[in-house]
């Protein structure tokens, strides 16, 4: 059916290309190994017909590729040579033509016994990691949605190539306009099923990709443990490398590398001639989003924190103004129907009871807007606190730093709210509440990287 329909091996398109293989087909489109009658240059043309169309996001999602390609520069992606189109009798023709990126798929390789080891899948991460960073670093960023196997290319001198980007989008599209879920089983992340993606589904699926290469399986193969991929006894790799994947396997996106540098700069730290850049006074290993206003200050053996008042900004605040107007609407819902019905004293210990609450609530909006929180760890202790500027409003609480476990993003059973939370045996200590979602993920990333031993 769709061969049919689709360019044999010598055929020409536009009088221009000559056909020469098929490099690959899925979907409505097939990309052939053309050569240009004109200037005997090899290119990378891909076809989609319009009889052989499901629907018509399909063609919305190649003229996408098609735009996306057009901007994009970086010597790892094939560059975009052009876009047309052809009429013939009782159809339409769509076309991508790029530059040949020279070698092989991954999935060819393997296919033909290629054994990649451990070494050699690292030096590859590095490099599809840099693609990533180029990709996350637009304005608005690049997510490819579909790295696997089949869409990364090895040329003979061990130099790796991205292509395919029939899947990609946009953060600014998908957030205005929707999105369609388009992947490869096995190598999308979960929040990737329910149609979203951001730069960390990208880590997700180059991953599981890199998993795929070292245990010569998909990863839909693999054993789960609360949905994520238990790959330990599958294949034996250095420790580091191992927690390092795992951290890229994370189901949960808060708990992946926050971008792909973080994920670059936890990748070479282990061969680091110095574990930390000590002339800066900023060491820490994660780049810290552009916009925050944490104050970071890290030595070789202690990390000081800053966390000033965030302000009055409503995204981070309406979760307590809203748990505030309900409270203080169902506690006058209730003293109202109830008054009469109740003694005096249980009254009177309901108001108390309601306006404690509302008060721990506003106390929670006031420090938002003026509270400072201060992380200080060094070798013997740690010490957590909190502080409004106005006599009397301080507290703190500390404990042995050889007692910290680790930190993570935590979220209370009775609402959505996040917190940074620091670990030990026998307690937890919350803060960060009020920080936006990329500083709490940064700050829970690199708060547990200055926390390895």
């Amino acid at each position: 059916m769709l061969e049919q329909s689709f360019y044999q091996i010598g055929d020409r398109i536009a009088e221009r290309y000559h056909v020469q293989s098929v490099l690959g087909q899925g979907g409505s489109c097939v990309t052939y190994a053309v050569e240009d009658i004109h200037t005997q240059q090899q290119f990378a043309l891909k076809a989609l017909s319009l009889k052989g169309i499901h629907d018509w996001k399909q063609l919305e999602l190649f003229e996408r590729e098609a735009k996306v390609l057009s901007q994009l520069d970086h010597p790892a992606i094939p560059q975009y040579i052009d876009y047309f189109q052809t009429d013939t009798e009782g159809n339409r023709w769509f076309y991508i033509v790029q530059a040949l990126a020279p070698g092989q798929s991954l999935a060819d390789l393997v296919r033909e016994g290629w054994r990649a080891s451990p070494t050699e899948v690292r030096q590859m991460a590095l490099q599809i990691l840099d693609i990533l960073k180029y990709l996350h670093g637009l304005t608005p960023p690049i997510i490819h949605r579909d790295i696997k196997p089949q869409n990364i290319i090895r040329n003979g001198d061990g130099q790796f190539y991205l292509v395919d980007f029939g899947a990609v989008q946009n953060v600014y599209y998908n957030t205005m306009m929707g999105s369609t879920v388009v992947g490869t089983y096995g190598y999308m992340a979960p929040e990737h099923f329910q149609g979203k993606a951001v730069p960390a589904t990208d880590l997700y699926s180059l991953g599981a990709t890199l998993l795929a290469l070292l245990t010569h399986c998909s990863p839909a193969e693999l054993p789960r443990k609360r949905l994520k991929i238990d790959f330990r006894a599958a294949v034996r790799l250095d420790p580091a490398f191992a927690d390092w994947l795992d951290h890229m396997l994370e189901p949960a996106v808060e708990d992946r590398f926050v971008s792909a540098q973080a994920a670059i700069a936890a990748l070479i730290r282990p061969s680091m001639t110095q574990k930390y850049s000590l002339a800066s006074g900023t060491a820490q290993a994660i780049a810290q989003p552009m916009d925050s206003t944490i104050k970071w200050h890290q030595t070789e053996a202690s990390l000081t924190v800053h966390i000033p008042p965030v302000g009055w900004h409503w995204e981070t605040l309406k979760q307590e103004c809203l748990q505030l107007w309900v409270n203080v609407c169902i506690l006058v819902v209730f003293l109202v129907a109830f008054k009469a019905a109740m003694p005096p004293l249980i009254f009177g210990v309901a108001a108390c009871l309601g306006g404690m609450i509302g008060i721990g609530l506003l106390n929670s909006v006031f420090f938002a807007i003026a509270g400072h929180t201060r992380l200080k760890i060094d070798p013997k202790q740690f010490r957590l606190s909190w502080q409004v500027y106005l006599p009397g409003l301080q507290w703190s609480r500390r404990g042995r730093t050889a007692d910290l476990i680790g930190i993570k993003l935590t979220t209370t059973s009775k609402s959505k709210v996040k917190y940074c939370t620091l670990f030990t045996q026998d307690h937890q200590y919350r803060f960060g509440t009020h920080l936006s979602s990329h500083d709490q993920a940064w700050l829970v990333e690199a708060v547990g990287h200055f926390l390895r031993p």
